[in-house]
């Protein structure tokens, strides 16, 4: 030590140190100078050479900047007696400057670590919001843990629509609720005129009086619907809020006018908020009377009932009451209430749905993940740069800083860039919600379901700040708990703790399993999509234009003139240049039905109870339905001018019908007892065409049955037109279309909305199954870049720190294909146990993700195949550029400079 000392202290002298610190320091710096000049003297050199070189890597100017505000950190302020000490506090504040400077030194690491923490962050409070909406928070009314909705059930089905005298009588015989009523979704509109004259279609739904005394829902203008309504069977509406501020202008005057809807008067009598839209969205409601009506109502199945429960009274107890109720209905009207059940569900599960609820966990699990690689590469990022300041941390423990000072330092450095990514996350996570109305698919949420970035996502999105700024701090600072200031400052400056590697590489392995895992919930997602969208549609016509036309009003009182204006708008419309064929029908494939489900029977096979019989997708078209989609008739023939009003009744079952129900008996000449979904009476109908099998929904698992009645025999309202162009698409077409229904509809009072092609149906049908698909994907993709990121961090790092190795393996003979094997070696093992370990647990999530898949078994070999593919290209990539690095390394230069 003596032949250093004088030196040192002369190099020292500038920072003014207590002597007993100094003392410390020389011995420190003395014991440095004694191992790296024995060193040099192994590699070669001779004493006094060794020393001087020595020596000469002690720089000076160097040391004294890095040591100072070492030094300032640890001097203990002076202690007055009898003031108490903040020396916490002081500390606290010091380490946030110091971890500020830190942070704005290497602006670079900063700048990665920020942007990944800011999306990681960010992603989750979006997908939160989701989550906080359709899982946490409950539905907008006053104690919404007692609602409940009601169905009925039969032997083929749990979920059926309820009869309103069925209802009536639930809601008179039952003590466990306050009130019971109901509402019909999805019932088309009613046709308003506008502020310039011409027809406007206004959404609405049917309900019964009390609906909103049953959702605890309070006017903002007026009353709402009241048993005195339903009793003098008054033509009344209520408005939705929003409608009645945007047509309206909010003015409370217009409750208790009469509006013109369909060319009849409806009275005004309330606003209420529009968190009275339950399932569908609607301008207003029209009151539908139930009390007093006819018996053969008991039939007729379109209500969804809504009860809330007393106080004190449980789903359970209400359900004993009303299968009672049931029961004696049974015995009371056995031809229409044999077999029939009573269902109950909360609110809550019937407005949000199974499928929405697995949707939002499967988000939220996704970004999980990608938040944990996120912080995964930002502790390897800085755990990288505590390998770099070895030397720095060393000399802050050589000046007195203990090693919970150490940490802590590290800790806050963290913290703070945690606390900055959040709040660059919450930017994020804002900006996504503001942009999320345009990125998810139209009606995937519920009315009651509103997204809002508010305090409650605020707060989720710091607490994760916090957490992930804990999680990835822990690694830097167990990394730095076992420093040793005299091994650090004796050896060289590239030297790194073996125990700091085999962290970073766990990491790393981390990583890549997780991208595995999430690549191939996305694959089996995507060969999902790609399944839905190759099922035939059973159609070929493409480009087909459709319109819901709306045409009630008392200038269309009976059938016949309804058919008539139904035949002069096709004819019109097929006058068009560029159209080749038009057509009406009540259901669009993959579109919304609005007859839906009716029960049949097979003239000649054994009667059945109505709730037993089998049931069939009621659909009613006109003549030229199968000509404008170009639907093959398999056998027998399509509806033609015979099939009129008068005539004998027929129909056109589809290939479903007959494989399951007829079993080998030919269709034709056969009949079938179908319930008019139309009329609600019972009719007789020949069979005489087959239709090719048309896809209803997306997902169909099963093949649905369907049977088809001619337009002339059952006339409907609220069809829709179906316009075949020539060639392309028939959009451009649309506004002829449109001049060609009002040539017809003179006194302007038939609706025209929901102008859409055929394409854009089956686009809308598989929305949901498309958002899963991209969304999981990109984070997916985002997590494959993240870990192989993390792969090239570590790779590069391991070549940086070995290239005198790499030297000598030169020296020695090593060839170029001899240094990629190593390093390639190296990236293999690493990346593939975290493959080996992702493709295990992706078995599992396979089998999670069973219930969204479509045409994909959980544990795909063609989905595993791709991923290990991807895995594998992927990191050859990130593996190719330390490996060229490697190649590189001239021997002399690296055993020279090392």
């Amino acid at each position: 030590m003596p032949e250093w000392s004088e030196l040192l202290r002369a190099r020292l002298a500038s920072l003014r140190l207590d002597p007993a610190r100094e003392a410390e320091i020389l011995e420190e710096l003395s014991q440095h100078l004694d191992q790296r000049r024995d060193e040099l003297r192994r590699d070669g050199l001779a004493d006094e050479a060794a020393r001087r070189a020595a020596v000469a890597e002690l720089d000076a100017d160097a040391l004294a900047d890095w040591m100072r505000p070492l030094r300032q950190a640890n001097v203990p302020p002076p202690v007055t007696p009898g003031t108490p000490r903040r020396s916490r506090l002081r500390d606290f504040r010091q380490d946030v400057r110091y971890a500020w400077r830190m942070l704005r030194k290497e602006r670079g690491l900063t700048a990665a670590a920020l942007l990944t923490l800011a999306l990681g962050i960010g992603a989750n409070g979006a997908i939160f919001a989701l989550v906080d909406a359709v899982l946490l928070r409950p539905l907008p009314f006053p104690a919404p843990e007692r609602l409940v909705m009601l169905w009925e059930t039969t032997a083929s089905s749990d979920r059926e629509s309820v009869s309103p005298l069925n209802l009536i009588d639930w809601r008179d015989g039952s003590r466990a609720f306050e009130n019971i009523a109901g509402f019909a979704p999805n019932v088309g509109g009613m046709v308003m005129a506008g502020a310039d004259g011409t027809p406007e279609p206004v959404a609405r739904q049917w309900s019964s009086a009390g609906i909103f005394d049953v959702l605890g829902v309070k006017p903002v203008a007026g009353r709402t619907f009241l048993r005195a309504d339903d009793e003098q069977e008054g033509e009344v509406v209520v408005l939705s809020e929003s409608f009645w501020r945007a047509r309206f202008g909010g003015d409370s005057g217009v409750v208790g006018k009469s509006l013109r809807l369909d060319g009849e008067p409806w009275t005004v009598v309330g606003v209420v908020p529009d968190e009275a839209q339950i399932i569908g969205r609607a301008d207003m409601w029209a009151l539908i009377p139930i009390e007093g009506a006819p018996a053969e109502a008991r039939g007729s199945h379109f209500f969804r009932a809504i009860g809330r429960l007393r106080a004190g009274a449980t789903p359970e107890s209400a359900r004993a009451e009303l299968d009672a109720i049931s029961a004696r209905l049974a015995r009371d009207y056995p031809d229409t209430n044999a077999g029939r059940g009573v269902a109950i569900e909360t609110l809550r599960e019937a407005v949000i749905g199974g499928d929405l609820r697995r949707t939002s966990i499967l988000f939220l699990g996704v970004v999980v993940f990608v938040l944990l690689i996120c912080c995964a590469n930002v502790a390897n990022l800085l755990m990288t740069r505590s390998t770099r300041r070895a030397r720095e941390l060393a000399i802050r423990t050589s000046l007195g800083a203990d090693r919970t000072r150490i940490i802590r330092q590290l800790l806050t450095e963290s913290l703070l860039l945690s606390a900055i990514g959040g709040a660059a996350g919450i930017a994020i996570g804002a900006l996504t919600l503001v942009l999320a109305p345009r990125l998810l698919p139209e009606e995937i949420l519920p009315p009651t379901v509103t997204l809002a970035f508010d305090l409650r996502v605020v707060a989720f999105c710091a607490l994760a700040a916090l957490l992930v700024g804990c999680f990835f701090g822990l690694a830097p600072a167990w990394q730095a708990k076992d420093l040793s200031p005299a091994s650090v400052l004796a050896g060289s400056s590239r030297t790194t703790t073996g125990r700091g590697g085999r962290v970073r590489a766990a990491l790393v392995g981390a990583q890549v399993a997780t991208a595995v895992i999430l690549l191939f919930g996305a694959g089996l997602l995507l060969r999902t999509l790609l399944a839905v969208e190759g099922v035939e549609r059973g159609y070929r016509a493409r480009g087909v234009l459709t319109l819901l036309v709306d045409p009630h009003g008392r200038y269309y009182p009976n059938d016949g003139t309804l058919l008539r204006f139904y035949d002069e708008v096709a004819e019109s419309v097929e006058a068009i240049p560029g159209v080749r064929a038009a057509a009406w029908a009540t259901t669009l494939p993959l579109g919304r039905s609005y007859q839906g489900q009716t029960p049949f029977e097979i003239e000649g096979d054994a009667p059945l109870p109505e709730p037993q019989r089998p049931t069939a997708d009621y659909q009613i078209v006109s003549d030229g339905y199968f000509r404008a989609l170009d639907l093959p008739i398999v056998a027998g023939r399509a509806f033609d001018a015979r099939d009129r009003a008068g005539s004998l009744p027929v129909a056109i079952v589809n290939e479903a019908f007959v494989r399951k129900h007829l079993r080998g008996r030919s269709p034709a000449g056969s009949r079938i007892s179908i319930v008019s979904a139309q009329t609600g009476e019972t009719e007789v109908r020949e069979i005489v065409g087959v239709a090719r099998q048309v896809k209803a929904r997306p997902n169909e698992t099963e093949d649905l049955i369907q049977v088809y009645v001619p337009l002339a025999q059952d006339t409907a309202g609220d069809v829709f037109l179906m316009v075949r162009p020539s060639r392309g698409s028939a959009t451009p077409l649309a506004p002829s279309v449109r001049e060609a229904i009002a040539t017809i509809d003179r006194e302007q009072i038939v609706g025209v909305r929901d102008v859409r092609t055929l394409d854009e149906i089956v686009w809308e049908a598989t929305a949901r199954h498309r958002m899963r698909a991209a969304l999981v994907t990109a984070f997916a993709g985002l997590a494959l870049l993240l870990a192989m990121i993390g792969v090239f961090g570590v790779i590069a790092y391991s070549v940086q720190q070995r290239v005198r190795d790499f030297g000598v393996r030169r020296a020695l003979g090593a060839t170029t294909g001899d240094l990629v094997r190593l390093v390639a070696s190296s990236a293999a093992r690493l990346v593939g146990t975290g493959a080996i370990i992702g493709l295990a647990v992706s078995a599992v999530v396979g089998r999670l993700l069973s219930s969204m898949l479509f045409g994909v078994a959980p544990l795909d070999l063609v989905t595993f195949a791709g991923v290990a593919a991807v895995i594998a290209v992927t990191a050859v990539v990130s593996t190719a550029g330390p490996a060229w690095r490697a190649t590189l390394v001239d021997p002399a230069v690296a055993l020279r400079d090392d």
